[in-house]
């Protein structure tokens, strides 16, 4: 249990990042001190008592907002209860200069600070800077008025206030000290960082307003590059453009069931963290902008390349704290991605069903890994399976352009070159490899290879001695039905199950838990390693809508004719465009057109639906088994849906009822 940062996930992160903007009630304010201090699931549980500082008052008091604090309060508590770092971290410090009833103080011309300071049981401390306040216009004009002047080097009373904040909240503290920071806190916190480069102090910001690039000396640029400095941006983020910056760590890409809002995109909601609590298919790059910027500021980072020793020895003192085997695994492949310039990395580990033995990935870096997981490759489908069932390292400059098809028909990517290495005790016992494909400009070198054979023999020396176990990390699971942990249903991607229930009541019962619709406490479904939970019902609502697809949910008993009903279907598809015409003529619905949906013959309906299932063509086929269709034309569908699944075209889940 720590607040070092190397031991913290993204996932804890962001809770301190999100705490900091729920105010504590004032009579909280006023007790919390090193000798007082609020323990950090007591803060958590006083949530419905905060006023939220991302948004006006008048609208903070609404029941939208009321509610969305609960949510926010939920998804705190479950994160707290299943961290192994978060449970005895205490609240040893809280500042809150905001003007009005949630702040305390009573003149509107403060700095509009907000701040906490955190302690753990081993001497680690942290301070969290909360951003921009939207509660009084008071806060806004002194927050963004900070930010303009910040832009261009001038310190204001926030950077000053909150520099001795964190001198006065690091007293006495022995061990590792970390800065937290979104938005204009993500600025305060790399002002402080900068500032206090002599100390054990690292800093962790999240679409941070960026420090005036011109007004830094060269060490404090050199510090914001470094490993002690980590700086995420979601992907489309503006804050970044709001000045110059060199040091960007990670882009966390949006959650494709996320909202697209500017404050779905800046704040905390519009990215996913993968089960391990890691952000979701996050890229090391540590980018300079342009070349065009890097000679107007006078910044040749992009040129700066690392020896093979250097990396090496950075890279197994990055490494060597870390507890987490997926943190490892993550962790090696963001290094490589950055040192040998890679599109794409992967972790694949080695498995046996009743096919034989496959490999599947665990962990993927690339701009869209979403469709990666659940895949299972078999010895010959992919150039990477001959790293794991030969156990030969691999190094291909100029791959066969047969085995290039393979890849491209397994994978989706095109490859140019490609390393895989094995990953085992032993050249025995080979579990997995770990691979990358296409350099970013040009192709994998020999040093390339050699680099990344040496940075994998750490990992595993490392993998070695943390006496982990890989048992748990093998689920291939597209679809999870989950309560308290245990888990109530799956299915695997690519698989035909059917579901058998004794009335049509139990079976509607269990679709709608299946597509989100009726969860109860304590329930989660979890799709494509995205978790969901009751109260995320937009989330829910584009899940169902991108990526299911009920096949009699649309049993319309109105006198719809089939053209109009065909149309309207083509016209929902925004993502996919296809003249009616077409439709038509793929699938033989020429003599149905005039017809209405509800007076089709049953073989008639099904064909329909079949056509429009595979236009829309979604990641999971829902087909309840409805009480007007004849069991004849129902069961020869079902056995048709099974051939297409074995085709690996579809996942298919059928409910059906069971025989009187």
């Amino acid at each position: 249990m720590s607040l070092k940062m190397s031991g913290l996930l993204d996932i804890e992160k962001y809770l301190l990042l999100e705490l900091v903007y729920y105010h504590l009630p004032a009579f909280y304010q006023e007790q919390i001190s090193r000798q007082t201090p609020l323990a950090l699931d007591l803060y958590i549980d006083l949530i419905p008592q905060c006023k939220n500082a991302m948004v006006p008052q008048l609208i903070d008091s609404s029941k939208r907002m009321v509610s969305f604090s609960k949510k926010r309060q939920r998804h705190f508590q479950r994160v707290f209860a299943t961290s192994d770092n978060l449970a005895d971290l205490r609240v040893t410090g809280y500042i809150n200069d905001n003007f009005g009833a949630c702040g305390n103080t009573g003149s509107w011309d403060k700095t509009s600070l907000v701040a906490l300071a955190l302690e753990d049981s081993s001497g680690n401390g942290a301070v969290v800077f909360s951003g921009c306040e939207n509660r009084q216009i008071s806060g806004i004009v002194l927050d963004w008025g900070g930010c303009l002047l910040a832009s261009v080097g001038i310190d204001t009373r926030h950077h000053r206030k909150a520099i001795d904040f964190y001198d006065h909240s690091m007293r006495d503290i022995t061990g590792e000290r970390n800065l937290f920071g979104h938005s204009k806190g993500g600025n305060l916190a790399t002002y402080v960082f900068i500032n206090r480069l002599t100390e054990k102090t690292n800093a962790y910001c999240v679409n941070a307003q960026p420090y005036c690039w011109p007004a830094m000396n060269e060490i404090q640029k050199e510090a914001l590059k470094s490993e002690r400095y980590e700086y995420i941006v979601h992907q489309n983020d503006p804050t970044r453009n709001t000045g110059y910056v060199s040091y960007i760590s990670r882009i966390a890409p949006l959650n494709r069931y996320s909202g697209r809002g500017l404050i779905d995109i800046h704040n905390f909601g519009g990215v996913s963290f993968d089960s391990y609590g890691n952000l979701e298919g996050t890229r090391v790059i540590r980018e300079t902008r342009n070349a065009l910027q890097a000679r107007i500021f006078n910044d040749y980072s992009m040129e700066k390349r690392w020896s093979h020793n250097e990396c090496v020895a950075r890279f197994r003192q990055q490494a060597i704290e870390i507890k987490s085997l997926p943190r490892l695994f993550s962790m090696a492949l963001d290094e490589l991605l950055l040192v040998v310039q890679a599109e794409t990395a992967v972790i694949w580990l080695k498995d046996e069903d009743e096919g034989g033995e496959f490999i599947y990935p665990l962990i993927i870096k690339r701009k869209s890994g979403d469709d990666f997981y659940q895949l299972k490759l078999r010895k010959g489908e992919g150039l990477v399976t001959r790293a794991v069932f030969d156990g030969m390292p691999l190094l291909q400059r100029k791959p066969d352009q047969a085995e290039v098809r393979t890849s491209r028909q397994m994978t989706g990517i095109s490859i140019t070159s490609l390393i895989a290495v094995p990953l085992g005790i032993d050249e025995k016992e080979v579990f997995g490899a770990l691979e990358l494909t296409n350099k970013i400009r040009g192709v994998f070198s020999l040093e390339d290879f050699a680099l990344v054979n040496e940075i994998t023999l750490i990992m595993l020396e490392l993998f070695r001695q943390s006496g982990e176990s890989l048992a748990i990390f093998k689920d291939f699971s597209l679809l999870q039905l989950k309560k308290h942990g245990q888990r109530l249903f799956s299915v695997e991607r690519f698989s035909y199950t059917e579901v058998y229930y004794k009335n049509q009541d139990e079976q509607q019962m269990f679709y709608e838990k299946i597509i989100g619709k009726r969860l109860a406490a304590g329930e989660r479904l979890i799709f494509n390693r995205q978790s969901f939970t009751a109260e995320m019902r937009d989330p829910l609502k584009r899940l169902y809508d991108q990526e299911y697809f009920d096949f009699f949910a649309n049993f319309d008993s109105r006198k719809v004719k089939v053209k109009t009903y065909l149309k309207q279907f083509l016209k929902n598809l925004d993502y996919y465009r296809m003249d009616l015409s077409e439709l038509v003529r793929l699938f033989g619905m020429e003599d149905i057109l005039k017809t209405s949906v509800r007076d089709l013959e049953d073989k008639k309906y099904v064909l329909m639906f079949y056509g429009l299932t595979r236009i829309k063509n979604p990641k999971i086929l829902i087909v309840k088994q409805p009480m007007l269709i004849e069991p004849a034309v129902f069961n020869v569908l079902c056995e048709h849906l099974k051939k297409v699944s074995r085709k690996k075209m579809m996942t298919v889940v059928v409910l059906k009822l069971e025989k009187v």
